[in-house]
């Protein structure tokens, strides 16, 4: 969720640095094994180690495949989970990897057990490739930017594989703390970032802190998923953040000169204001911060929008939630 900040938890700032041109493989590189994992219909078949591996950062060796070859054959996903999610509220952040913002935030049920992990990260200011200097990892086109590079022609991964193969972990072991497995080619994030993120909140989550969380998201039927995230302390609402995020496959979107966003959402995505006229971040700005001064998610000035009527649909829904 975007810009949260809660005086509550102190930001952990973790300093580290990223390995530049490695030539030789150490003679203790971690051996990756073979796992599948399936989820909403698709297969990933990772190799994942339990330890750190060599970074290959600042590389560009010569290329295997074609971009079309690997088109096809990498798959990552960044939908949210469809339907209501609501419980305990839990947030750190901090500084890793010379810069780069990772946000770890957790929901539990009233048990503590994890019912919702996610992670974040936002590219350090002085990022080397400018265009995604400061942008979402997860909701901009970084991921396919990665894609790109040959040194994927291996590996066939990118940060959100790594991600929320990590994530989804977290949810099934329902722990934060100790060692993981981590996608090879994508681990650094997970490894630097999210789990010392994970291990610093291992006590929180054992007794409420006041915070709560309400979350929905729907198709829209298009191609396109609404989300609306709401944080309450103390019943009073201190963060409102709405965003549509385009399908994992061209295909699936409807209008056809949106569907190269696919696996973007509309808030974080780098190109879509700028290629199509929307000016939907403006619009969901003014929509959540009416929403949060008023402390009624239903009372905003209405608008002649779809973006308006989409995030309507969805805060009359969780509007009934929070009651």
């Amino acid at each position: 969720m975007k810009r949260l900040i809660l005086g509550l938890f102190a930001a952990l700032v973790l300093v580290g640095c990223s390995n530049e041109n490695s030539k030789a493989v150490p003679a203790n590189e971690p051996k990756a094994k073979k796992t599948v994992v399936q989820e909403d219909g698709h297969d990933y078949q990772y190799d994942v180690v339990t330890s750190a591996t060599t970074s290959t950062f600042g590389t560009k060796p010569d290329a295997k495949l074609t971009p079309e070859q690997k088109e096809k054959q990498m798959f990552w996903s960044v939908q949210p989970p469809i339907g209501v999610v609501k419980g305990h509220y839990y947030k750190n952040e901090g500084l890793f990897d010379g810069g780069n913002k990772g946000i770890l935030e957790l929901v539990t049920d009233d048990d503590g057990k994890l019912i919702h992990v996610e992670f974040n990260e936002f590219a350090s200011e002085n990022y080397y490739e400018p265009k995604y200097a400061n942008a979402s990892k997860r909701l901009s086109d970084y991921a396919f930017f990665q894609a790109t590079n040959t040194r994927t022609d291996d590996t066939l991964v990118t940060w959100v594989n790594g991600i929320t193969f990590l994530e989804g972990q977290m949810l099934q072991e329902n722990r934060l703390d100790g060692n993981f497995e981590t996608v090879k080619g994508s681990s650094n994030s997970a490894r630097n970032g999210m789990m010392p993120l994970a291990a610093a909140m291992k006590d929180w989550v054992k007794k409420p802190f006041g915070f709560y969380y309400y979350g929905i998201a729907e198709p829209l039927g298009n191609g396109i998923t609404a989300r609306l995230q709401v944080v309450t302390k103390d019943g009073k609402m201190t963060q409102v953040a709405y965003d549509e995020i385009f399908a994992d496959r061209k295909t699936d979107i409807t209008d056809t000169s949106l569907q190269n966003f696919y696996r973007q959402s509309k808030y974080y995505s780098l190109d879509y204001e700028r290629e199509t006229g929307d000016h939907f971040v403006e619009t969901v700005d003014k929509i959540t911060n009416q929403a949060l001064k008023s402390q009624d998610l239903l009372r905003v000035e209405k608008q002649d929008s779809e973006t308006y009527k989409n995030y309507m649909r969805l805060a009359e829904k969780l509007q009934t939630e929070m009651k």
